[in-house]
């Protein structure tokens, strides 16, 4: 039993130096739940818009690291889409959209200096669906976003003042007719984080 039982350590030892091991996923860690951007589409042969949102959030107190994480992985969400001004009618019953975007969390350390960390994704994707003006929202797929800055990232989220986030997002959609001149509300989701050993 001795024997097993330190097995069981060492190969759990081993996969966390292997980055194999993952945190179960933390929602909503940078407080963007339910923030809103509006996008005013371009005239062009894929519609193109771009927004910025600003979330505030407090330190994850409840972040105990078993040992010291190789990565944190940010998968953000979209929870809606509403149509606005501009947008033809009907809506079309299918949309293709893809997302550039850039995630940035900040705050200030114990002696008030500034601290950021950072980090993108390009070539996101998901569908929206319509029917009788309300759209679906599918997952968002190849969106995760890796922090190359790790260790700022954790100091930011376990320590100092209150955090802020900004999320800024380029999207680009492809239907028929086009949404071009079209303005769109996104509702964000929390998105989930991960953190790998």
């Amino acid at each position: 039993m001795k024997n097993r039982m330190a097995l069981s350590v060492m190969v759990a030892a081993a996969l966390a130096g292997c980055g194999l091991i993952s945190s179960p996923p933390i929602d909503n860690p940078f407080g963007l739940e339910g923030k809103q951007s509006t996008f005013t589409l371009t005239s062009s042969a894929q519609a193109v818009g771009n927004a910025t949102i600003t979330a505030t959030f407090e330190n994850l107190t409840n972040l105990n690291l078993p040992a010291n994480p190789t990565s944190f992985t940010y998968n953000p969400s979209v929870k809606n889409i509403t149509f606005g001004q501009g947008c033809p009618t009907p809506i079309p019953s299918t949309i293709q959209v893809t997302l550039n975007a850039t995630v940035q969390v900040f705050d200030t350390d114990s002696q008030g200096g500034p601290r950021t960390a950072s980090a993108s994704v390009t070539g996101a994707s998901f569908t929206v669906t319509t029917s009788g003006g309300q759209a679906s929202v599918g997952n968002i797929s190849n969106g995760s976003m890796t922090f190359s800055n790790l260790g700022t990232l954790i100091d930011i989220l376990k320590t100092g003042s209150a955090n802020s986030a900004n999320l800024t997002a380029t999207l680009t959609t492809s239907s028929t007719p086009d949404l071009a001149g079209c303005t769109l509300t996104v509702t964000w989701g929390g998105g989930s984080g991960v953190l790998k050993f």
